[in-house]
C-alpha cells in the first residue's frame, strides 16, 4: 500500500503523518478518516489523483442579537425596574430607610406600569418600532399630559432615569419621611444609589439585547442638577394625581424646616416666625394635584419653605447696618447677626474637606483637568478609587494588558476606617453651631415709647432682582439656594413674590381699619350737631 506524507492526523491525539487514499477519502496509517479532504476520481482524466473539495459545514442560523418591538419594550421595562430595585435596596440597607419603603415604591411603579400594558401585550406589534420616542417626563406639558398615557396612544412616554429618583422621593413623601430633594440629589452625586452609569448594574446579556435607542434613555450624558429633580418630581406627582386620583400629603415641614434652619446656622427663633408667615400666605406645602395654565415656582413645597425662612430671617436679622432696638429683653430680636462673620463660618464649613486634605464625598465627579494639577497624592488616590468603583465596567472581559495595571489601591486596606458622609456633615454642622458666638451679638434694649426709635422689622428691604442684593444678603441667598438645590434667581423671585403678597395683606388690613374707624367718626360728628341744636 502506498502512503503519502501529509500533516499530522490530530484525531484522538494521533500524530501519524502517513496517509493512504481509499475510495476518494484519506485515512491515516492508523485508520482515522480525515474530514474535509475528500478526493473524487475523474473518469476522463486517467492517472490523476482527482480533485480536492472541502466538505461544507452545516449552516447554523444566527440568533437575533437585538430585540425589537414588543420584546424590546418588555426588556427595557425589566432593566428599568432592576435599576429602581437596586436604588431601593441601597436606601433601605445602607441609608436606614424603613423596610416598608420598598413596598411603597413597588406599588407606585406597578401603577405606572399599567400605562404600558397595551404596548407590551399587543401580539400584532411584534416586529414594529414605536412611532415616537420621547424622553420627556410624564405629563411634562399640559397638552400631552392626558394624551401621552391614554390607552392605545401612539405617543410612548418612556420613563427616564431621573424618574427613578423622583419615584423614590414620592414614596418617601407618602411615608412622611423627613427627606428633602437635596438629600436625594446628594445621594445620586455621591453614587450611593445607582444613577451615574446605572447600566453597570445590569447583567450584560440584558444590555446586549436592548437596542441603542433604549439604552440612551438610561445613559447619563450630563451631570444631574438639583433643579432637574425640582422639575421632575412635580410632573410625576401630577401624573399620579391626574391618572389615578392620588393625593400626596404635605411635607413633613417641622423636621425639614428645622434641618434647614440648623444647616444655615440660624437661631431657632426663625421657626415660629416662619410658621406664622405660612398661615398668612396660605402655603400648604403640598404638590399641585391639577394642571394649571401658569406654573409658578412658589407652587413647589420646598421652595415655599425656604422662602419663609428667608423672609423670617430678613424680619428678625436684617442685612443692613441700621441699629434697631427691641422694646423688651424677652423678644427674639434681642440678638443680631454679624453677617460678615456668619459668611466666614459658612465658608469654613464648605471648605472643610479641602482643609483636611480630601476631595469631599460627591465632589469627585466635579474634578476637571485643571484640578488634577493641584491635587495632593492622597486626593489623587481618593479620586482614582472613586473612578474605579463608579466608572469601571467589570462585566467586560479583561484584556491582555490588564495584568500590567492592577486594580485597587495598595494602601486601601491600611487606611483607617472613616465615618460616613452623613456623619461627617452632621459633625461639621455641630461644630459650626458651636461657633455661633462669633456672629451673634446683643442689641441694646430700649423700652421708651418714642416712635422715632427704629424697631426690629422696620425699614424692611425688598429685592426684586439678583443685582439688587447687597453683599451680605447675596451670601445668605446663595447659601440658602445651594442648600435647597435651586438657582439664585429663582429664590430671589420667590421671595419677592411672597413679599408682594404680604405687602398686599398689610394694605388690606390698613384699609379695613380705616373704614372701620370712619363710621365711628361720623357718628360722633352727628351727635355733636344734635347737642348743639338742643342747646340753642
Amino acid at each position: 500500500m502506498e502512503y503519502t506524507t501529509r500533516d499530522p492526523c490530530g484525531q484522538e491525539g494521533c500524530r501519524e503523518s502517513r496517509f493512504f487514499l481509499d475510495n476518494g477519502l484519506w485515512f491515516c496509517r492508523r485508520g482515522h478518516q480525515q474530514l474535509g479532504r475528500q478526493v473524487e476520481e475523474d473518469p476522463d482524466d486517467f492517472g490523476t489523483q482527482g480533485k480536492t473539495s472541502r466538505v461544507k459545514k452545516p449552516v447554523v442560523e444566527k440568533a437575533q442579537k437585538k430585540y425589537r418591538g414588543r420584546q424590546a419594550y418588555r426588556l427595557y421595562l425589566d432593566v428599568y425596574q432592576l435599576i429602581l430595585w437596586k436604588q431601593c435596596h441601597a436606601l433601605v440597607n445602607d441609608k436606614g430607610f424603613p423596610p416598608q419603603f420598598e413596598n411603597v415604591v413597588r406599588d407606585l411603579w406597578a401603577l405606572r406600569l399599567e400605562t404600558y400594558a397595551t404596548k407590551i401585550a399587543d401580539p400584532a406589534d411584534e416586529d414594529s418600532q414605536p412611532e415616537f420616542f420621547s424622553s420627556q417626563p410624564a405629563g411634562a406639558r399640559e397638552d400631552t399630559h392626558t394624551e401621552a398615557f391614554k390607552s392605545g396612544s401612539k405617543v410612548v412616554q418612556w420613563p427616564r432615569l431621573i424618574d427613578t429618583i423622583a419615584l423614590c422621593y414620592l414614596a418617601a413623601l407618602l411615608m412622611r419621611l423627613p427627606v428633602s430633594i437635596a438629600d436625594f440629589y446628594r445621594l445620586a452625586m455621591r453614587n450611593e444609589i445607582p444613577y451615574y452609569q446605572a447600566l453597570f448594574h445590569v447583567p450584560r446579556d440584558m444590555k446586549d439585547k436592548l437596542p441603542q435607542a433604549y439604552l440612551s434613555f438610561l445613559d447619563t450624558s450630563r451631570l444631574l442638577k438639583a433643579e432637574d429633580l425640582h422639575n421632575a418630581i412635580p410632573e410625576l406627582a401630577l401624573f399620579y394625581c391626574g391618572r389615578f386620583k392620588m393625593q400626596f400629603p404635605p411635607l413633613n415641614a417641622p423636621s425639614l424646616m428645622y434641618r434647614l434652619i440648623r444647616r444655615l446656622a440660624l437661631p431657632v427663633h426663625i421657626y415660629p416666625v416662619a410658621k406664622r408667615l405660612k398661615e398668612l400666605l396660605g402655603f400648604t406645602f403640598e404638590y399641585p394635584s391639577q394642571v394649571v395654565s401658569t406654573r409658578k415656582p412658589l407652587d413647589k413645597p420646598e421652595l415655599q419653605m425656604v422662602t419663609l425662612v428667608v423672609i423670617a430671617t430678613k424680619l428678625l436679622f436684617p442685612f443692613d447696618d441700621v441699629q434697631r432696638h427691641p422694646a423688651s429683653a424677652h423678644e427674639p430680636t434681642v440678638q443680631a447677626i454679624d453677617w460678615d462673620a456668619w459668611a466666614e463660618v459658612q465658608d469654613r464649613f464648605e471648605k472643610r474637606d479641602a482643609s483636611a486634605g480630601r476631595i469631599g464625598k460627591g465632589k469627585e465627579i466635579l474634578v476637571n483637568e485643571g484640578d488634577a494639577l493641584t491635587m495632593t497624592p492622597d486626593q489623587l488616590d481618593d479620586y482614582m478609587d472613586w473612578y474605579e468603583n463608579s466608572w469601571l465596567d467589570r462585566s467586560t472581559g479583561a484584556s491582555a494588558l490588564a495584568s500590567l495595571f492592577p486594580l485597587g489601591s495598595s494602601a486601601e486596606e491600611s487606611r483607617p476606617a472613616t465615618v460616613t458622609a452623613e456623619d461627617d456633615e452632621e459633625e461639621a454642622i455641630d461644630s459650626m453651631l458651636q461657633m455661633a458666638r462669633r456672629y451673634l451679638k446683643n442689641r441694646t434694649v430700649l423700652s421708651d415709647v418714642d416712635p422715632d426709635i427704629p424697631r426690629p422689622g422696620s425699614q424692611y428691604a425688598r429685592y426684586r432682582d439678583e443685582s439688587d442684593l447687597p453683599a451680605t444678603a447675596r451670601t445668605f441667598y446663595e447659601t440658602a439656594a445651594k442648600v435647597i438645590g435651586i438657582p439664585l434667581p429663582i429664590l430671589v423671585r420667590c421671595v419677592h413674590h411672597a413679599e408682594a403678597q404680604i405687602n398686599k395683606w398689610l394694605e388690606d388690613q390698613r384699609r379695613i381699619k380705616h373704614f372701620a374707624e370712619q363710621p365711628v367718626a361720623e357718628s360722633e360728628d352727628s351727635e355733636q350737631e344734635i347737642t348743639e341744636q338742643h342747646s340753642e
